[in-house]
């Protein structure tokens, strides 16, 4: 009982195949790599400012700012809901 195979594919084609797929695979490694160290850049930077604006909720000033910048908000919202828009 043989099993006859009507599309049979060379050796040469299947390579060409083989070195595209290994070609793409390389490529879409490259990109996860560069979206890995955007990604921690990006967490590193994220860090770095928490630290820094829990020192300026901490210190005086900065808990005045941050309640001047709730206020004008705050004032903002109500004359935007009144239709006073800017």
């Amino acid at each position: 009982m043989a099993v006859e195979l009507k599309n049979h594919v060379s050796a040469d084609v299947l390579e060409k195949e083989l070195a595209l797929v290994k070609k793409e695979l390389i490529l879409q490694l490259n990109m996860r790599e560069k979206e890995l160290k955007e990604y921690n850049d990006l967490q590193k930077r994220y860090v770095m400012l928490e630290k820094r604006y829990a020192a300026i909720t901490r210190s005086f000033l900065g808990k005045v700012t941050l309640k001047y910048w709730k206020l004008r908000r705050k004032l903002s919202n109500k004359n935007v809901s009144k239709g006073n828009a800017k």
